[in-house]
């Protein structure tokens, strides 16, 4: 990632920088959505000044930059004026400060911030028109990912609000000349900077790498499933919802009958190739909303949520112990099994996470000492 400083008329061979779009700079660069209009500003001397609006422009002595984008909009909209032009923004500002000309015509975020910057206190904003110029982050043409990552950091800072604080705190202020207030210095490439580490960490959220390490931290890597950890999460914003809308949901505890037989006949191999195969057939036997894990070993645990009627968990529980009776074929052969279910109900067995987890267990630890009823709720078994 290049991270210098370049005019817009570089080669375009950095990654990113913050600059006006135009025509002339869409052909060098490709650019995200403009995130800032800066208006066009007079800017004066503090207290020595009778320009407060550019209708006073008219015999005065006033500067812009040399083919710069207010310069061709000021001689557009007031052909009577001609204003001095300056090579650069620093040039005219200490100019000014000194006492050599009565005024200078420029963006109003580049100036405030090259005020601060030159330590010009004398220096105070007067008039402002609205600007047809806007500010985007430009990136090397071709980088869209880049492009997009910039787009979606600027619609997370704009949603929670952040960049509506910094532009009021940052871009909102200064004084009008007549005010003859203390000046009000904006620190534009500050924001300008906060949204750029906000894009570039999001950006590189979003590799390839990162994302597995955060799928690896939440997911059994076996199976593809939730693991513990994600499952308690994904519990407790289920009671959070169940609590808000005064619904039942149910946490089922499954352990595999058998598995170690075929443990020991197919190898490890052939024993992680079943449980793939019983994660497949556990996620079939539910819907889409609900959560299927593995807890480690052959136990896996499913949450059911927004359930209609008690009964219907037991419908559920049926469904899944069938599909589990069902042969699965490893390495061309079949291997059957069974699963020993139990249930445990919100809020009839527990109004927590913990509580309801060692419910459901305990209850699949009850139905497998009984091999004529291979799953038992947890309602019926502890009041």
């Amino acid at each position: 990632m290049t991270n210098r400083l370049f005019t817009p008329h570089s080669p375009p061979e950095v990654d990113i920088a913050t600059m006006i779009s135009s025509p002339e700079r869409e052909s060098l660069y490709d650019f995200v959505d403009p995130h800032h209009v800066s208006p066009i500003s007079l800017i004066v001397r503090k207290g020595d000044t009778d320009i407060y609006h550019l209708d006073d422009l008219h015999g005065k002595n006033i500067i812009s930059i040399a083919g710069g984008f207010s310069h061709r909009y000021l001689l557009s909209q007031q052909q009577a004026l001609a204003p001095v032009p300056v090579a650069d923004i620093e040039a005219g500002l200490k100019m000014l400060a000194a006492g050599e000309f009565d005024a200078i015509v420029t963006l109003q975020s580049i100036a405030l911030y090259q005020i601060q910057q030159l330590k010009l206190p004398n220096l105070v904003l007067g008039d402002t028109v609205s600007s047809p110029y806007t500010y985007s982050f430009a990136v090397a043409k071709g980088n869209r990912e880049l492009q997009e990552q910039i787009n979606q950091g600027l619609i997370i800072l704009k949603r929670n609000g952040t960049f509506q604080l910094l532009h009021e705190k940052w871009l909102e202020g200064g004084l009008k000349a007549e005010q003859q207030q203390q000046a009000l210095i904006i620190f534009f490439a500050t924001t300008l900077l906060f949204i750029l580490i906000i894009s570039l960490v999001l950006w590189k959220w979003k590799t390839e790498e990162t994302r597995d390490k955060i799928k690896q931290a939440h997911h059994d890597q076996l199976t593809g499933l939730p693991n513990r950890t994600l499952l308690m999460d994904r519990l407790e914003h289920a009671l959070s919802r169940a609590k808000r809308t005064q619904s039942q949901m149910a946490v089922l505890f499954i352990d595999l009958d058998n598995f170690k037989p075929v443990n020991d006949t197919l190898g490890h191999a052939g024993g992680d190739a079943l449980l793939r195969l019983v994660a497949n057939r556990l996620l079939a036997c539910v819907r889409e909303e609900d959560t299927v894990a593995r807890m480690g070993g052959d136990e896996f645990v499913i949450l059911v949520e927004q359930l209609n009627h008690v009964d219907d968990i037991s419908t559920i529980a049926e469904h899944i112990l069938s599909s589990l009776k069902q042969p699965f074929t490893i390495s061309e052969q079949q291997v059957c099994i069974s699963g020993s279910l139990g249930i445990s109900l919100y809020p009839q067995n527990g109004i927590d996470a913990e509580t309801l987890l060692r419910h459901a267990d305990e209850a699949m630890y009850h139905a497998k000492q009984l091999p004529e009823q291979r799953f038992i709720s947890n309602i019926h078994t502890l009041n």
